[in-house]
């Protein structure tokens, strides 16, 4: 299992440093091993994300935006895969069966270009990888 880079849906990510109680106890043990082994990746999308959701009050952080997004970049073992010309493409080229959210689409594409592992529990995404065998969970 060490041998995959996982990447972790914003959900998760915000999971894991919010409200741990709501992982399951194998997403825990995944992310630490892969944190651990310098394997565990976030799109830059992901701090879009929470950076919208913070301005919209739909989560709560512990301290201003800038700064919360500022710690999640100095995470030991959290790399962040920036959206590049490959990933644009891509999330582009994903077929029409795939919802429309431009940052699921960003972090799809992320995952299947590095061939990581998606750790969501986004249904949408999960029900698409089954039909287009992108590896999404790993456990």
């Amino acid at each position: 299992m060490t041998d995959n880079l996982f990447v972790l849906d914003t959900h998760i990510l915000l999971w894991t440093l919010l409200d741990k109680s709501k992982l399951y106890k194998k997403e825990v043990e995944i992310i630490k091993n892969a944190q651990q082994n310098n394997k565990l990746i976030i799109s830059s999308i992901s701090l879009w994300e929470i950076a919208m959701l913070a301005s919209k009050n739909k989560i709560r952080i512990y301290s201003k935006t800038e700064d919360f997004l500022k710690e999640i970049t100095d995470i030991k073992g959290l790399n962040i895969h920036q959206i590049d010309y490959r990933v644009a493409a891509e999330s582009v080229s994903l077929l029409e069966e795939f919802h429309g959210d431009p940052a699921d689409r960003i972090i799809t594409a992320t995952t299947k270009l590095l061939s990581a592992c998606l750790i969501t529990r986004d249904t949408k995404i999960i029900n698409w990888s089954q039909k287009y065998q992108m590896k999404v969970n790993c456990f």
